[in-house]
């Protein structure tokens, strides 16, 4: 009895587990077909502090004043509540945030929320402006909730034209309509490996000159700038496209210029240098046609590439949201040469075998000596598990205490000895130096111009571009030499131009790329360049006195 107990429980298991696999496989079978999901009802609201929008709010659902410690606002929409779980609770059960996905429509209806509107906005119906005593708002009723704003176009209303408005119609999306991506022309698809919804595809909305904008930021760059840029840019954009680079690195992200093709966007990188190389390299193997153009939210320590293109040396000590927008608008798309850095490690015993090619693709500068070992210095603190202050003030003052060790104690002193150079084909004999540089753009070092100083000096003069092709290169002297360079009180050794570049290295020396540093054995090194990536370049605005 008891054996028979046993084989009916095998048979029952196992017809168990047959069903178990049928319904698993009809179950993943229908969401596979359903692969466009309609997001409908309220959707959650993205809460963060109200410390990043640095003016007074009011909580809309008990409609007290917010402290800062205790106030939260929707990085989406704008609703501000209080931290207690009264009032968020209340938030989320009543008040709608942006769709995110919307299905079988061609629209979107205004999304208004009311009060705490922009410090300084004109009313789109009359045209005023509103101030905290306009008695359009207040009515003498002293400070509180007045106002409406549409959470997608950020039109903004007195209460008194609100009544005229149709709050119902359908949205534009407002001044920035051709950077947004409309909830209605994303395609949100499961797959048979995941249940989780993917970005399937993009279907062009009928917005004229549609150039949508792709917001990557850098959260671990600037403190914690790059955090307020991305909820800043979330409420005037989709939020969907404002990402943070996450561990994957911009992959990700970049799948949404990938899915617009063929229509050509933007993308702006909120980081430092290294985050924007990473960027462009990922579009390069991407392969994204037509190449985005990138614009740039300076993050970093050094900021080369973001000094040379226009958008300045560090972030704006006030983030202006609109600013940001429309300085992107106006900027324009031009190329920057890529070149390949292909190394090819020496091997000196027998059997002769050769090494694999490893290529780096360079953007502002490559450089060899005291210069890349201060950097590599740098990177190898911020890496440890010490390193708990991150700024650009702390960094700078990192990269000081490296660089006077180095006019102590030099750790590159005669390195020419170590190198072999050749500029198109032609063997060139290097003076005594600490370090050789190789300049795309003419910002090395956190702002120094090294062809400008060069031209001071009454030889030749050299022109520096971004997109012929050719490098200028140009010699240290020593880790003190830096130090006068950047006060413009000394002049680079002039080396020579050139578009084809080698370089043997002879013993391992100190290198880096785009302030991206490492230690080089002996290795054969040709810098060329090959390709072009696009970039936005800001022209500087003309003042009143100018125009």
């Amino acid at each position: 009895m008891d054996i028979a107990h046993i084989e009916l429980s095998v048979e029952a298991l196992i017809g168990s587990l047959v069903a178990l696999g049928v319904f698993f496989l009809l179950c993943r079978s229908i969401l596979a077909e359903d692969i466009v999901i309609c997001i409908s009802g309220k959707t959650r609201h993205s809460w963060k502090s109200i410390k990043i929008l640095e003016q007074a709010c009011f909580c809309n659902v008990c409609e007290i004043l917010l402290t800062p410690s205790a106030g939260l606002f929707c990085d989406c929409c704008g609703l501000c509540t209080h931290s207690a779980p009264a009032c968020q609770r209340q938030a989320d059960a009543s008040y709608h945030c942006k769709d995110k996905w919307l299905r079988n429509v061609d629209e979107v209806r205004h999304l208004w929320v009311r009060g705490n509107l922009p410090m300084s906005y004109s009313c789109a119906e009359c045209g005023q402006e509103a101030e905290p005593d306009h008695p359009q708002d207040t009515s003498g009723a002293g400070p509180g909730l007045y106002g409406w704003r549409c959470a997608w176009c950020q039109r903004c209303y007195h209460d008194n034209c609100y009544k005229n408005v149709d709050t119902k119609a359908v949205c534009d999306f407002g001044e920035f309509r051709d950077m947004i991506y409309p909830p209605y022309c994303i395609v949100a698809a499961r797959t048979r490996e995941s249940v989780r919804l993917h970005l399937a595809g993009i279907k062009p909305p009928n917005i004229e000159n549609w150039e949508p904008l792709i917001v990557i930021a850098n959260t671990k760059s600037g403190s914690s700038t790059g955090s307020n840029v991305l909820s800043l840019l979330r409420g005037y954009l989709h939020p969907m496209q404002v990402m943070e680079l996450g561990t994957r690195g911009p992959q990700d992200a970049l799948q949404w210029a990938a899915k617009t093709s063929p229509r050509p966007c933007r993308i702006l990188v909120a980081g430092g240098d290294g985050t924007i190389g990473w960027v462009l390299n990922t579009i390069y193997t991407l392969n994204i046609k037509p190449q985005p153009s990138v614009a740039i939210m300076p993050l970093g320590t050094g900021n080369d590439l973001s000094r040379v293109l226009g958008w300045g040396a560090e972030p704006p000590s006030t983030l202006d949201p609109l600013q940001i927008l429309r300085s992107i608008r106006r900027a324009r798309s031009v190329n920057l040469d890529r070149y390949d850095l292909q190394i090819e490690k020496l091997h000196y015993r027998l059997p002769i075998q050769r090494h694999p090619i490893k290529t780096i693709h360079v953007y502002n500068y490559f450089s060899v000596g005291v210069d890349a070992y201060i950097t590599y210095n740098f990177h190898k603190t911020r890496e440890s598990r010490f390193y708990l202050l991150s700024s650009r003030i702390f960094n700078k003052l990192l990269y000081f205490t490296f660089g006077t060790q180095q006019v102590m104690q030099p750790d590159c002193e005669r390195i020419e000895q170590k190198l072999i150079l050749h500029l198109d084909n032609k063997l060139v004999e290097l003076p005594e130096l600490q370090s050789l540089v190789f300049l795309n753009i003419d910002s090395w070092g956190a702002g120094c111009k090294l062809c400008e100083l060069s031209n001071s000096n009454g030889e030749g003069r050299i022109i520096n571009s971004i997109s012929d092709g050719m490098m200028e290169v140009f010699g240290i002297v020593s880790s003190f030499h830096i130090a006068q360079l950047q006060c413009n009180i000394s002049k680079p050794v002039r080396i020579g131009q050139a578009k084809q570049i080698r370089l043997q290295v002879n013993a391992t020396v100190p290198m880096q790329a785009d302030g991206e540093p490492w230690m080089q054995t002996p290795a054969d090194i040709r810098l060329q360049s090959r390709s072009q990536a696009r970039v936005l370049k800001l022209e500087p605005t003309l003042t009143t006195q100018q125009q």
